[in-house]
């Protein structure tokens, strides 16, 4: 039984145009910014996972209590609008059918307004940026809301065989608060195919 299943998920996720599509989380260091998890950090050289090009003056991680900003966790990130971007580089190598999906909670923690979300590819130590949107943050009173950015890797072919990233921006004064950065991705048909492939050899294994 467990074998027919296994046959249908690897043809349904290869017939037509793949009405049926697997979705899977890329995985992004310290997502939630509960680490170091000690003390209210103004750096992000202390804050594992993610990085700036130059020193933050005030922007890193905290416990933010009015209201509390925190989606995920306690902790949550923070930045100053004259503070440089933050960006995290993840594991993920982008393959060429890949559809990307960025979404984080976000919101103003004091003055802030507009706010950048991006994806980018690493191009030997060099971020190109794949994909931008510009959002306007909830008001400094009000809870954190969810956005998104999507990203689909043929639009870009020359990210493929690179590993993509985040990075984010506070671009209009004050300080913006941001958590649960997540980033989901519908594999290449090719790479669906693999999976199931793997999954039947896996089941014939277990037969023999």
């Amino acid at each position: 039984m467990l074998r027919k299943v296994l046959f249908l998920v690897l043809v349904v996720g290869l017939s037509a145009g793949s009405a049926w599509a697997w979705v899977g989380s890329v995985t992004v260091g310290n997502f939630s910014f509960e680490l170091p998890g000690t003390d209210k950090q103004k750096n992000w050289g202390n804050v594992p996972g993610w990085s700036s090009d130059t020193v933050a003056a005030d922007s890193g991680v905290e416990i933010y209590q009015d209201p509390p900003v925190a989606t995920e966790g306690t902790w949550n990130g923070f930045l100053m609008g004259s503070d440089p971007s933050v960006y995290n580089l993840t594991d993920h190598v982008i393959a060429a059918g890949d559809v990307f999906t960025l979404t984080i909670d976000a919101k103003s923690n004091w003055g802030a307004t507009d706010f950048t979300l991006g994806l980018y590819y690493d191009d030997a130590g060099v971020r190109t940026e794949v994909a931008s949107s510009q959002i306007v943050l909830p008001g400094n009173d009000d809870p954190m809301a969810p956005f998104s950015l999507g990203f689909t890797a043929g639009d870009k072919p020359g990210s493929t065989g690179n590993k993509i990233g985040i990075e984010l921006d506070n671009i209009v004064g004050g300080w913006a608060g941001f958590d649960n950065v997540r980033l989901d991705v519908i594999p290449e048909p090719a790479t669906m195919a693999l999976l199931g492939l793997g999954g039947l050899a896996l089941l014939r294994r277990k037969r023999s």
